[in-house]
Formats: structure tokens, C-alpha cells, sequence
């Protein structure tokens, strides 16, 4: 066979998601399906996780193992998918509510959206073995993934996938708020991660999560991160938050597929990191970020895009209630100097030693509510 000289670019591949309604956990993704495309910027291949092991065995004439030896098999895989993407504005409430499966919506246009870790949800772990009841966003949420390569025939599905990780990064010089995750599937039989496709939905080409640009940049209106207890301002030059949910496959069935999802085990993780400028509101004097790190004391991190009430469509609200872990200061910046605050976010302790408040709450409002999804 000849060589070709055909070479594929990034920009033709694409991931594509679904949102399982009314189907069941262990239904596999299809071909006709219109899946909704991330906005992409870096897509790596998926990684199919295999069961592999190599032990040299008893009887054996030499010291090096042999092909005998050597054990693969599908069964009890799993599936992962990396990604990077600029948050556009009705896809980034889709990602979040699917990382922390949690999502509350008022409104009726524009439609509010809340997300949170709090003493009234406490993250309480779904079954995501049973997407089909559905509460707000389809919560219990799980997607199925449309990866689009450039010829006829280089499609592949990944079935009832979940988000393992998520990290929003607000760069202020960059200007955009980027989103970069994993999607995680427990579904690794060549009947759930199906290869070779040609996906062509029966209603048309794959849809756009948005019908004009939609980036989300990178600003705040108002920027407070409290010191000795008081509200100060700040002025960031890059914050970020990653979401870690630990999910894992549990159980095994005929064809090797997870029969559940365990989620949170042992526990979900967010943290993150702030940079902000050491000016006058953070001199050691008088508002010493040093202090509060050694004294163990949590700060809150409170984030707006416009004027706190998110009642028009591209407002947000961030609250965290961040621990750090360290104090970094760069006294050697172009432009000034810096103080860099890597921090989880942790629950919030009251009078008693009761753990009653909220640990991250985020709000959004866009036109899109999550019945749509």
C-alpha cells in the first residue's frame, strides 16, 4: 500500500455532548443523535483504560516474562477524555451543574442558575445509575459524547460519560475565561465505546450551544477577598477554581460495564489559586494575608460580573470560602508586585463548632433554561 499524503489537522476533530433524559445508565450512545459541540480549542484522543497485568509465572524456563504471561482484557475498563474550551455562555452553567451534579434554576427568561456546596445540599451523592429521573438540569446528569473526526467512518461515541474533573481559569491578561476537564465513562465494551462511526443525525448537522458569540470574558466588577475578617478589595490579575469529583466505576456486568457510578468518595475537592496586586489594602500593617494563613483562618473570596442582583443574561456571582494553603509573594513582576494565594474551598464553621453555611455558590443568568439542555 502507498503512503498517503494526507494530513489531518485539530480544527477537524470535534466532541460533541448529549445529555441523557429519560434513558436508561447502561444505554449506549447513538449514531443519529444531534450532539450539541463544545467550542474546542484543544481535544486530545480518548484513553481507553484497559485491565492489564504482567507476572512472570512458576515453571519458567528463563527471567524474562512471556506473551503467556501478559493479561488484557476490556472488561472492567473505563473511558477518559481530556479537553480545553472557552466558556461560552450557555454552556458553562451545563459543565458545572454535570462536574458538582448539583443545579437549582428560577426565572423565566432571562433564567437564574445556581450551583453550590452548601449545608442545604451538602452535595448529597445521586445515583448515577438512574439518569432517567431527572429533577433540575437532569440531575442525576451523565452525557453521551460525539467525537467527529475528518472522514466518513473516524467517528466514535463514548456512552453516559460524566465529568470527572473541571478548572474555570480567569486570566485577565488572556481576557477569556477558559475551561479545561475530563470526562470520565465506565463503559469501555466496544458496545458503549463504539469506534468507526459515521454519525449523521437523522435532524441535521451537530448544533451549536449558542447561535451567536458568546465568550465569557475575564473581569469582575467586584473583586473582595477578606482579610482579618473585613471585606477588602482587590485588584486579580488570574483566579481559578478546579472541580474534582472522584468518580469511579463500581460492579461489573456481562459485557464488563460499570453497573454505577460511586461519586465523591471519599470526599469532592475544590481548589483553586488567586493572584492579586500587594498594594495598599494588603500591606503588612494592616491587612496581613500572612497572618490569616498562619492563624489557619478561612477567607471569602466573593466574585461579580455586574451589579450582584444576576437578573440580565451574562451576570455572575462567585462565593467561596477559601483556606490556603500557602502565601507566595513575587516581588519581581512587571507589573508590581504580586501576592498568590493557592486555597480549597472548605465548608464554613460556626458558633459550636457546627458546619452550617455555604462553601461555593456560583449564579449565572443566560437565555437558555435548563429544560432545553
Amino acid at each position: 500500500m502507498a503512503i498517503s499524503s494526507k494530513v489531518y489537522g485539530k480544527s477537524q476533530y470535534a466532541i460533541g455532548i448529549k445529555q441523557k433524559n429519560a434513558t436508561a445508565f447502561e444505554d449506549a450512545g447513538a449514531d443519529d443523535t444531534v450532539y450539541q459541540l463544545l467550542p474546542v480549542i484543544n481535544v486530545s484522543a480518548p484513553v481507553l483504560n484497559l485491565v492489564e497485568s504482567g507476572e512472570i509465572r512458576s515453571n519458567n524456563a528463563g527471567m524474562i516474562e512471556t506473551d503467556f504471561d501478559q493479561f488484557r482484557s476490556r472488561k472492567g475498563g473505563f473511558v477518559t477524555l481530556d479537553f480545553e474550551c472557552p466558556a461560552e455562555r450557555e454552556g458553562i452553567v451545563r459543565l458545572l451543574a454535570n462536574v458538582l451534579q448539583d443545579h437549582s434554576e428560577t426565572g423565566s427568561g432571562p433564567y437564574v442558575h445556581t450551583i453550590e456546596a452548601s449545608s442545604s445540599n451538602a452535595l448529597s451523592r445521586p445515583d448515577l445509575s438512574s439518569s432517567a429521573s431527572a429533577s433540575s438540569a437532569g440531575i442525576p446528569s451523565l452525557f453521551d459524547i460525539g467525537l467527529y473526526g475528518p472522514a466518513s467512518g473516524e467517528d466514535k461515541i463514548i456512552s453516559s460519560a460524566v465529568l470527572q474533573s473541571l478548572t474555570m481559569n480567569f486570566d485577565m491578561t488572556d481576557g477569556r475565561l477558559l475551561l479545561n476537564g475530563t470526562f470520565y465513562s465506565g463503559f469501555a465494551s466496544s458496545d458503549h465505546f463504539r469506534v468507526g462511526r459515521t454519525l449523521s443525525a437523522a435532524s441535521g448537522e451537530p448544533t451549536l450551544m449558542h447561535t451567536a458569540p458568546s465568550q465569557i470574558e475575564s473581569y469582575f466588577d467586584t473583586k473582595q477577598f477578606d482579610i482579618n475578617g473585613s471585606a477588602t478589595d482587590a485588584i486579580i490579575t488570574a483566579v481559578s477554581f478546579t472541580f474534582e469529583n472522584n468518580v469511579a466505576r463500581v460492579g461489573r456486568d456481562s459485557d464488563g460495564d460499570a453497573e454505577a457510578y460511586a461519586f465523591g468518595v471519599p470526599s469532592v475537592n475544590i481548589t483553586g489559586e488567586i493572584s492579586f496586586m500587594y498594594d495598599g489594602n494588603f500591606k503588612d500593617a494592616s491587612s496581613n494575608v500572612l497572618d490569616d494563613f498562619l492563624a489557619g483562618t478561612p477567607a471569602t473570596l466573593t466574585l461579580k460580573q455586574g451589579d450582584g442582583t444576576v437578573s440580565s443574561a451574562g451576570e455572575m456571582n462567585i462565593t467561596a470560602e477559601v483556606y490556603s494553603t500557602a502565601v507566595n509573594y513575587d516581588l519581581n513582576a512587571d507589573t508590581g508586585a504580586i501576592i498568590t494565594i493557592p486555597f480549597k474551598v472548605v465548608q464554613p464553621t460556626t458558633t459550636g463548632g457546627v458546619h452550617n453555611g455555604t462553601a461555593f455558590k456560583f449564579e449565572y443568568a443566560d437565555n437558555k433554561s435548563n429544560s432545553s439542555w
